[in-house]
C-alpha cells in the first residue's frame, strides 16, 4: 500500500550548477531510506521525521566529498529526546542510528512535529572526514535552532565558509513516509549579489521541500525552479541505505575490550550477542569464539 503512495522514483542525490558556475545546488529524495530507518529502529513518527532530515543531508554532505574512499560521519549530540543521531556516508551508501529512537512528543500548534525538540537547540554538530592514507578531519558547529536546516547552513557558512541555504522535509504520519528530501544551495566565490537576490526570493519554494517532491521528480522539479538560471545539470545518482558491519567488525570491537572484560565474558560461560546500532543486526559470540579472541591477543 505504501508503495502506491509515494513518488516511483529511487532515492537519488541531484548535482547542478547555475549561471555558468556561480551556484551549487543538491536536491535529494530519501524517502525509502527514511522508511526503511524508521521501521529498522522502530521509531515514533517525531523520530522518523528528524531521520528524514538528517539523511538528505548527510546525502548532500557525502556528495562533496571528492574522492570515492573518503567517509563522512556526521553526529548531532543535542539536548533533546531523541540524543545523539550518528549518520555515516560513503560512496552515496548511508547508515543511520539513533540514542532514542522510540521517543516521541507532542505536537506543535501547526500540527507539525517537534523535531526540534527531539533533536534540542543546545548541542553540537560534529562532521568527520576521513580519507584513504591521510588523518581524519573534523569540524564542530553548534546547533542554533534543532530543526536541522537552519543548523546545517549555519555548519556550512560558519566551519565550511561556503555561504549556503538548507531546506529540509519529512512529510509522514502513523509510521508511513510519504516523501523525505532536501535542497543545498551554495554560493561559489564571486557569485554576484544580484543572483543571490533572485534565489532567496524563491525561499518559500525550498521551504516546503517535502511537499515538493511529493509527487514530482528531482530533475522536474530543479527544471521548473532554476530554468532562468541557465541550469547546469551534473547528473543524478541513487543513493542507499545500506549499514557497512559485518561480523568481522564486530569481532574486532571485542578484541578492544581488554583481557579483563574478556576474561569476565568467558567466566559468564553464555554467548555474548552484539547488536550494530545502525542495523539493529545481532551477531552472537560464543565462549569458544571469547577465548579465541583471548589467545590472539595474549599481551
Amino acid at each position: 500500500m505504501t508503495n502506491q503512495l509515494i513518488h516511483p522514483d529511487k532515492d537519488s542525490l541531484l548535482r547542478l550548477m547555475l549561471n555558468d558556475g556561480e551556484v551549487r545546488v543538491m536536491m535529494v529524495r530519501a524517502t525509502r531510506m527514511t522508511q526503511e530507518a524508521g521501521n529498522i529502529h522502530q521509531a515514533s513518527d517525531t523520530a522518523t521525521a528528524a531521520i528524514g532530515r538528517v539523511l538528505p543531508v548527510c546525502a548532500m554532505m557525502g556528495g562533496l566529498i571528492k574522492e570515492e574512499e573518503g567517509r563522512l560521519t556526521v553526529s548531532i549530540a543535542g539536548d533533546g529526546a531523541g540524543g545523539r543521531i550518528t549518520c555515516g556516508v560513503q560512496n552515496n551508501r548511508l547508515k543511520i542510528a539513533v540514542e532514542n529512537p522510540q521517543a516521541e512528543l507532542p505536537k506543535l500548534q501547526d500540527d507539525r512535529f517537534d523535531v526540534a525538540g527531539f533533536i534540542g537547540r543546545e548541542g553540537q554538530i560534529v562532521v568527520v572526514k576521513d580519507f584513504k592514507g591521510g588523518e581524519p578531519f573534523s569540524s564542530i558547529c553548534h546547533l542554533v535552532s534543532g530543526e536541522l536546516g537552519e543548523d546545517f547552513a549555519h555548519y556550512f557558512t560558519v566551519s565550511e565558509q561556503v555561504p549556503s541555504l538548507v531546506a529540509l522535509g519529512c512529510l509522514n504520519q502513523d509510521g508511513v513516509v510519504l516523501s523525505a528530501g532536501g535542497i543545498l544551495i551554495q554560493a561559489m566565490p564571486g557569485c554576484s549579489d544580484k543572483t543571490i537576490a533572485e534565489l532567496e526570493l524563491r525561499i518559500p519554494f525550498y521551504a516546503n521541500i517535502s511537499r515538493e517532491i511529493y509527487d514530482r521528480g528531482l530533475m522536474q522539479l530543479a527544471t521548473a525552479w532554476f530554468e532562468d538560471f541557465k541550469p547546469t545539470f551534473l547528473g543524478e545518482e541513487e543513493i542507499v541505505l545500506q549499514c557497512d558491519c559485518s561480523r568481522e567488525k564486530m569481532r574486532r570491537a571485542l578484541a578492544a575490550l581488554g583481557q579483563e572484560d574478556l576474561q569476565e565474558m568467558l567466566r559468564a560461560n553464555e554467548p555474548a550477542q552484539l547488536t550494530c546500532h545502525f542495523c539493529r543486526k545481532e551477531r552472537s559470540f560464543t565462549p569458544e569464539d571469547i577465548s579465541a579472541i583471548l589467545e590472539e591477543n595474549q599481551p
